[in-house]
This record gives C-alpha cells, structure tokens and sequence, in this order.
C-alpha cells in the first residue's frame, strides 16, 4: 500500500469562538442574496412561521404560498434546515400544486429543539433546497439551540449505511443533527449558488437526488455506507459501532490508487456517530468535490482502516 498524503494541520480550523445569542435580534450578516436583489429579478429569501396547536397537531408546516411559489420549482424532495447552532436537519418536501409542506422529519426536528405553541420560526432561504432556521420562543427570546428534550445527536441523515438502503428508499435519508464547533467549520467546498440562476439551481437539484439514485445502485460487497458532501465527514454510528471504534485514523482510497490519510473522532464524547475532519478538506479539494456531491465509502481492510471511495458528481446527473 502507498504512502497516504499527510493529514491537513488541525489548526487551520481554528476561528474565533462564537457568542452565545440570547436575544431577540439576530445577526443576519451573512446575507447570501445577490447584489441584483434590489432589482426587478429581487424575490424574498425570509419568511416567518408562528407555531400553531394545528401545527403540532398535522406535525408538518407549511411554507407561505407565495413564497413557495418563488422557489417550488427549485426544490428538490429533500429540505436542509440549519440552526445557528451547526446542526442539521434532512426534512421530506411534500408537495401538492402550489403547497408546499416540510414534512417527513419535521416532527424530529420540533421534538429536538422543544418548539411549541406560540414559537415564532424565521427561515432564511440559501439556495439549493437549504433554510437557515431561527427559533424564537414565547418571551420573544431566541433559545439556546441544543438543548430541547431531545437534544441528543442521533445519526447525521447525510450518510447511510448501503445495507439499510431498501428501508430508506421510501423518502428522504435519515434525519441530521450535527452540532460543530466554530473552530472547526469550513468553507472551502461550499457551494455558491445564491448568484446562479433558477434553471441552474433546479439542474442541480435534479442532479442530486439522480446522482443518490446511481449511489444506491451501487452494490458493495463489503461492509459501506453513502454520504451526501459536507465540509465535513459524517460516519453512521452503526457502521462507526461495528468497524471504527479503536481506531482514529482512516484512509481514503480512490479508484486510480491515489490515498489520504483522515483522522476521525466522536460527534460528542457521548455519541456513537463520528466525524472525518482532518484531512477531509484535502481529499475534498484535490477531488474537485462539490457541495451535494456523493459518495459511498467501502471497508476494504481493518488494519488500518481503508475505505475506498466512489464518487457521484451532482455535474454529471444534472
């Protein structure tokens, strides 16, 4: 076996620490609308939802008409719903003519975060079927995201162990929470779609969901799992329980040979999911992946651990 590249230093990751909001007046800096938005091609990016006892009781919401009607043919099956927390949340679409619902995994994320009756939701919309979601609660206080009644990480919904494939193809992929220090986020492998078109946000979005139907037909013989690209790596807890905990270190393989070496750790030190941070980034780039990119990792060996990577390009299913 060659030499795996070195792993990419961990202090790159390091930024400043976030302060914990508490207030009613959120930071909204990071707007991604285009400089054209005040124009004549201008549409909304926010709307706001106030739970209601009827919206508990459907255990889905529905997105304003209007809205939706600026964004419908966009949005693929699959909703991504981002706290300012980091964590995150894969949530079905239903739609029917010009309503829109989230839906499957709508419940998970309300139990998760203890919204009830009276909550004030406000989403930011970023593109590519993904929503910013902030969470107000009765006093008009934004809460301390992470600590609903449910507030333990569960498996991230971007990745999917193969051997479970038939159980999830009824929807969407399981549900996500990942909770990421600001230390460690990145933004190299972000994409940008806030300046492109509709017709090309909907290619993409067709390209994803074709490019998760090709993934799944790939057929493994061994112990593997599919990931949906993020600046970060998550592994299922269930493959992460049977094949990775005494170690820290994985290599990633591709198809001409080449190899990365990848250090991984726990979600949390309570948690059985784990995440692939250093050396990911480097895999990431020297690839030419792009966010919603897939790809299906297989065991190949144990000593050390060795996951050959296929990969399925949003680009080529557009």
């Amino acid at each position: 076996m060659g030499t795996p590249r070195g792993i990419t230093n961990g202090s790159q990751f390091a930024s400043k620490s976030r302060t914990r909001r508490s207030k009613v007046v959120p930071n909204w800096s990071c707007d991604r609308r285009p400089s054209s938005s005040k124009g004549k091609d201008w549409r909304p990016s926010h709307f706001f939802k106030i739970i209601l006892p009827s919206t508990l009781a459907d255990k889905k919401l529905m997105i304003p008409e209007r809205f939706a009607g600026n964004i419908g043919d966009e949005l693929s099956t699959i909703a991504t719903l981002t706290l300012p927390s980091g964590r995150v949340w894969q949530v079905g679409l239903k739609k029917d003519e010009k309503k829109i619902w989230f839906h499957e995994g709508w419940q998970d994320f309300v139990k998760s975060n203890s919204v009830g009756y009276g909550y004030f939701l406000v989403f930011r919309y970023e593109g590519n079927s993904n929503f910013y979601v902030l969470v107000f609660d009765t006093t008009a206080t934004e809460i301390q995201y992470g600590l609903g009644k449910s507030s333990e990480l569960e498996d991230p919904g971007d990745s999917m162990e193969l051997d479970d494939t038939k159980k999830s193809r009824q929807g969407i992929l399981n549900k996500t929470e990942m909770s990421t220090k600001n230390e460690d986020r990145e933004t190299s492998v972000r994409e940008k779609l806030s300046s492109t078109s509709s017709k090309t946000r909907r290619m993409m979005c067709r390209g994803r969901e074709r490019a998760i139907k090709a993934a799944r037909m790939l057929k493994p013989k061994a112990p593997s799992f599919i990931s949906v690209l993020r600046p970060y790596l998550y592994v299922p807890a269930g493959f992460a329980c049977k094949y990775l905990r005494q170690h820290q270190i994985a290599i990633l393989k591709i198809a001409d040979g080449q190899q990365w070496s990848t250090k991984y750790r726990p979600q949390t030190p309570s948690s059985s999911a784990v995440r692939i941070g250093e050396g990911w980034t480097e895999f990431s780039r020297e690839n030419n992946l792009e966010k919603g990119d897939v790809c299906v990792f297989e065991l190949i060996q144990m000593k050390p651990v060795v996951l050959n990577v296929s990969i399925f390009r949003v680009a080529d299913y557009a």
